[in-house]
């Protein structure tokens, strides 16, 4: 990090921390009002929170309303209500989940012949105090669910609100690409991999306790995603020694044949993972600690029109995951949690083998760190603040499989890779950016202060800021390897023997594709690597005012800040000006209501404004303008163009930048520069803004069940989309672009293709959500949600150099080009899931989940470039007509896997249990995957996707002993 941004780091850190240091961590709140016989309020009684299992206590004392409040940690309470006078009631059985807040009302009689009241109750299960709209994953639920790989992110699935199909990874796909749409939070530090490319950090199931999953209307003190929250707490030690050493095997012998491949996929999986926790301090502190080890041997087969290509790699996957966290509770009115995890990853293939050439794929190491401080601290029994200083950092590398001597990076070491060749209908791909590493560090303050007070009702307001340092490293081998433009006819017939050895390119007879070959595109720098800082600040005001016994308001208005968001400071004339404004007008007010019916119903709505956090690829695409030099020299006929494009060596950074036509006055014989992904212009910049309304009943159907139904709709403005040629010029009369090709017809013929992005798209999501949970009891459990759902969204007008300025063409264009609005990508019509678990009886435990999803929308496209248009929309086919947009819908999904498992007593407090999983239990062909390329031969059928829900019926045998 630059002298500068620890400078300002400091600065934010040194202003927030000398704030009053205050609280106890805010994971949950129980209030509730304290009454005499005759339902008159009692102040002053002092009640105390005791969390069982680590002995913690919380004080508070009620106010002239007789309302106390108690920010406190998850687990299980026993309360106890003393004054002066009257009987000390004591209240147990209070079990909340994170993010929860328990209304808890006692009554206390005046003092007679029992001197103590002890009532034992569960926490209410309706929610009288917020609108937001969540779904909490229990402890139980975390621990005792069938969970292929043990991706605990696998379990927000079963969310109410959650629209996403694949398991594990993130919690939500992105509905729009390039467009995240969530954050995830461990112990209320952000942790979200904002790099775009390489995934998310990883985290053990054995770590994360339980985790709450904000569909909606999250409130002010969260923000930076226009869709969900992901708040998951960590592990930590109690009153009693306790540990866990487990392991968890699966095998192909033990599968059913991939229904793509029509072969039993060979593979297995080794999973290690152990535990220990307990008192260093009893009642006071305490320590936790877990390792974990993966091991995965597996096997990928391509699967292409050509059968020379569909080979089979082995490899292994590994991971090592880590977590330490120690708690100390100084006093009722102190703790202090520290915390610290690391983990590793290697992904010996990425992406699998699919329907494309095998050398596609490559591999990918990832690395996880992160550190926490935590210091709460109660003022009064009206007051608190939590103060947290944490570092997330997140980093990964790619490498090819293949290799090539004559790499056009060569001569600075690196014969990693392959040229990229598009034909019409396959591809010999592969990021255009590896070899490549990314890394991310966060530095995050954060202050959150909470004051109580009574006027015209109770007033519970949250107020804090927090300040990110988000510093970044991209380091992209941009189109080094070059790629070859080979769409100007047919797949050649002898493609198996042109490409001869499919992962060394010294192999490859490139100059038999001259004849179909349409022009090169290889990027050339001194230096590859772009380094940027990401200043984010927050500042928020949420007032949860509960006006009278039945109707809490939820009011809030929160400010986000992230400088140079679009990358602001870059200028790269003539396609990036200087002097485009920040974008800092970002308030989002928000508001929303509980009305309590009556005992078993609850009303709840509101609505609320909400803008993104941003991607890396605003900042390094548009920056490299200057630093690397895309040539894009078009086949001059010469029989070795694919080999020999410049018709010698390649040009250094400097030599590139004099051949190019816009640097030496298109001297004959120049050669046309390209861009991608440039910076926004003024107008097209403004961040995605996002409306979020929901209206809604929450009714306890049972002692202890309830059910949910929420109306809920999403409007999002300023969508990012890419436009990848804004060099072409369009024809008002026709409505379609003139042939870029031509260079009469470009905007700047002296370049070639140059692509933006801007915030331009538009979408609405309309859903009616609802859910049933059943809490533990009777020895079941069980919830199930439903959705029903439309996606649209719309393509904005194509952005083209006009009159010396990037701007919106001004007049309708093709459908295909721009302008239309219709059902989206993503758009899926029913959603449904189940679980739950069920102790038999002598330790003998069964536990389910089933997902249904209806299918969901892609779009289709022609694998050529009949526009001309040097880049981007497919949709023309060779018979004039327009492939409709997302018209391909696929297969709908059924999936169940159960466990089965058997608990033994082994003496002295030790127990093992014996595990039996089963995934997909009747064996139903899923797709995730298609070939969606009309030119290809395969066009509509299913691709092998490699993302868990998508597999064949697969075993897994597993053991846990615990202390």
């Amino acid at each position: 990090m630059k002298s500068g941004a620890l400078r300002w780091f400091a600065i934010a850190a040194t202003l927030i921390l000398a704030l009053p240091a205050v609280g106890a961590a805010q994971e949950v709140v129980i209030t509730g009002t304290v009454t005499d016989a005759t339902g008159g309020v009692l102040p002053g009684v002092t009640v105390t929170a005791v969390h069982e299992a680590t002995g913690n206590t919380f004080v508070a004392v009620t106010d002239e309303r007789g309302i106390y409040r108690i920010p406190a940690r998850v687990g299980g309470y026993r309360l106890t209500a003393e004054l002066s006078g009257f009987t000390t009631v004591t209240r147990s059985g209070i079990t909340l989940l994170v993010g929860q807040t328990a209304n808890v009302p006692l009554q206390m009689t005046v003092s007679g012949v029992a001197e103590t009241v002890t009532v034992t109750s569960e926490a209410p299960l309706l929610d009288i105090t917020t609108s937001e709209l969540g779904t909490n994953v229990d402890p139980q639920q975390m621990s005792e669910l069938p969970v292929q790989g043990r991706d605990w992110m696998t379990l927000a699935l079963l969310a109410a609100g959650n629209r996403t199909n694949d398991m594990g990874g993130v919690p939500v796909q992105d509905s729009r690409e390039d467009n995240p749409e969530f954050q995830t939070n461990i112990d209320g530090q952000q942790v979200t991999a904002q790099l775009g490319p390489g995934g998310q950090p990883r985290f053990s199931r054995d770590t994360i306790a339980e985790f709450q999953f904000i569909a909606n209307r999250f409130d002010a003190t969260q923000g930076r995603s226009t869709g969900v929250q992901v708040n998951a707490i960590t592990r930590s030690g109690t009153n009693a020694y306790s540990g866990l050493f487990s392991g968890y095997f699966r095998d192909s012998d033990w599968n059913a044949e991939d229904p793509v491949l029509k072969r039993v996929v060979p593979g297995s999986e080794q999973q290690w993972s152990m535990a220990a926790g307990g008192p260093v301090m009893r009642d006071r502190f305490h320590f936790f600690g877990h390792f974990e080890y993966d091991r995965e041997p597996r096997t990928s087969i391509a699967n292409t029109p050509y059968p020379a290509f569909n080979i089979a790699l082995e490899g292994k996957n590994t991971a090592k995951l880590g977590t330490a966290r120690l708690d100390y509770q100084l006093s009722p009115e102190n703790r202090l949690m520290v915390k610290g995890n690391l983990s590793k990853y290697h992904n010996f293939l990425t992406p699998e083998l699919g329907s494309n050439h095998p050398s596609s794929s490559g591999t990918e190491d990832n690395t996880t760190i992160g550190l926490l401080a935590q210091y709460t601290q109660v003022l009064s029994s009206r007051a608190l603040n939590e103060v947290k200083v944490g570092y997330a950092g997140y980093g990964f590398n790619n490498s090819n499989l293949t290799t090539w001597s004559n790499h056009p990076q060569a001569s600075n070491g690196i014969t990693n890779g392959h040229p990229r060749i598009q034909f019409t209908g396959f591809q010999v791909a592969g990021n255009t950016n590896w070899p490549r590493y990314w890394t991310q560090d966060v530095y995050t303050v954060r202050d959150d202060f909470t004051f109580s007070y009574n006027a015209r009702g109770r007033h519970d307001m949250k107020a804090g800021g927090e300040f990110l340092w988000d510093k970044k490293v991209a380091a992209n081998c941009s189109f080094c390897m070059g790629r070859i433009d080979a769409r100007g006819g047919p797949v050649p017939a002898n493609i198996e023997q042109i490409l001869a050895v499919w992962n060394n390119a010294d192999t490859w007879n490139l100059n038999a594709l001259a004849s179909i070959t349409r022009r090169y595109r290889v990027g050339i720098s001194d230096s590859f690597p772009v380094r940027f800082d990401q200043p984010k600040s927050a500042a928020w005001v949420q007032d949860d005012w509960r006006v009278t016994d039945r109707l809490t308001l939820n009011l809030g208005v929160r400010y986000d800040l992230i400088w140079n968001a679009t990358n602001q400071e870059t200028v790269a004339a003539p396609w990036i000006l200087g002097g485009r404004p920040q974008d800092a007008d970002n308030i989002q007010p928000r508001l929303g209501f509980a009305y309590q019916w009556n005992d078993r119903t609850v009303v709840r709505g509101g609505a609320g404004l909400y803008y993104p956090d941003i991607i890396a690829g605003n900042f390094t695409h548009s920056t490299r303008i200057n630093t690397v030099t895309f040539l894009e020299p078009s086949n001059d006929r010469r029989s070795d163009f694919p080999s020999n494009p410049f018709n010698g060596p390649y040009p250094t950074y400097q030599q590139a930048l004099q051949q190019t036509c816009s640097s030496n006055n298109n001297r004959p014989g120049c050669i046309l520069r390209a861009a991608e992904e440039l910076a926004p212009p003024e107008g097209v910049s403004e961040l995605t803004r996002t409306w979020q309304t929901s209206i809604g009943v929450q009714r306890q159907i049972a002692g202890n069940a309830v059910v949910e139904v929420d109306y809920v709709y999403k409007r999002d403005d300023n969508q990012k989309v890419l436009h990848p040629n804004v060099n072409v010029t369009y024809d008002q009369a026709t409505g379609v672009n003139r042939p870029f090709a031509a260079a009469a017809n470009r905007p700047l013929p002296d370049w070639g293709q140059v692509g933006f992005y801007a915030y331009q798209g538009w979408a609405n999501y309309h859903a009616m959500q609802s859910s049933v949970t059943k809490r533990f009891s009777d020895n079941w459990q069980a919830s199930a949600t439903y959705t029903l759902s439309g996606y649209w969204n719309g393509d904005p007008a194509p952005l083209a150099m006009i009159g010396g300025v990037v701007r919106e063409v001004p007049f309708a264009v093709a459908g295909d080009l721009g302008g239309e609005y219709t059902l989206g990508v993503t758009d899926q019509r029913h959603r449904l899931t189940l679980n739950g678990l069920w102790q038999v009886r002598g330790g003998f435990q069964v536990s389910g989940i089933y997902f249904f999803g209806s299918g969901e929308r892609e779009d289709s496209f022609w694998g050529q470039d009949l526009r001309d248009l040097g880049g981007g929309s497919q949709r023309l086919r060779p018979n004039g007509t327009l492939i409709p947009r997302a018209n391909f819908v696929g297969d709908e999904i059924h999936r169940v896997d159960i466990r089965l498992s058997q608990r033994v007593p082994l003496g002295r407090g030790v127990r093992a249990d014996g595990l039996l999983e089963v995934f997909n239990l009747f064996d139903r062909a899923n797709y995730g995957q298609y070939v969606l390329d009309e030119a290809s031969r395969q066009y509509g059928q299913p691709e092998r996707n490699p993302n868990i829900a998508y597999s064949p019926r697969a075993l897994q045998l597993g053991f846990r002993l615990q202390f």
